[in-house]
């Protein structure tokens, strides 16, 4: 075999030497691009963790770029923290199917929605101003 540049040759070795489980190879990281791969290994040095991230890369179907991003916006952290009540108030699968729902793995943080607090908070000004004095 030949056309193997040396740095591609180092993440192959890298490569094996974080999946040391074929079974693990097989089911999910066989499942996703050598760029996926090499930026998991780059950017993750907690087999578990890596792990997680390869599992949601198949789950969620990310390119490379979107794996960046959720791996810098640390989605493991934020994935299934809504505060809820499914389990207990909705049948096994309605329940399951509420939890995907919320479960959301994108940030919206562009829409500005964080700010909202600073925003002025119209109703308070505007209580006790009547209806004529708008107009």
């Amino acid at each position: 075999m030949q056309g193997f540049s040396p740095r591609n040759l180092k993440y192959m070795r890298k490569f094996a030497e974080a999946w040391t489980d074929s079974k693990i190879v097989q089911r999910t990281v066989a499942q996703i691009p050598w760029r996926s791969n090499i930026t998991l290994l780059d950017k993750l040095t907690e087999p578990k963790l890596r792990l997680w991230y390869a599992q949601k890369t198949v789950e969620n179907g990310f390119g490379k770029d979107m794996l960046v991003f959720q791996i810098d916006s640390q989605l493991h952290s934020r994935q299934g923290s809504a505060l809820q009540n499914f389990e207990i108030s909705l049948p096994p699968a309605q329940s399951d199917f509420a939890n995907q729902i919320f479960k959301d793995p994108y940030v919206f943080d562009f829409l500005g929605t964080a700010d909202l607090e600073k925003k002025p908070n119209w109703n308070k000004n505007l209580r006790g101003t009547t209806l004529r004095e708008i107009h």
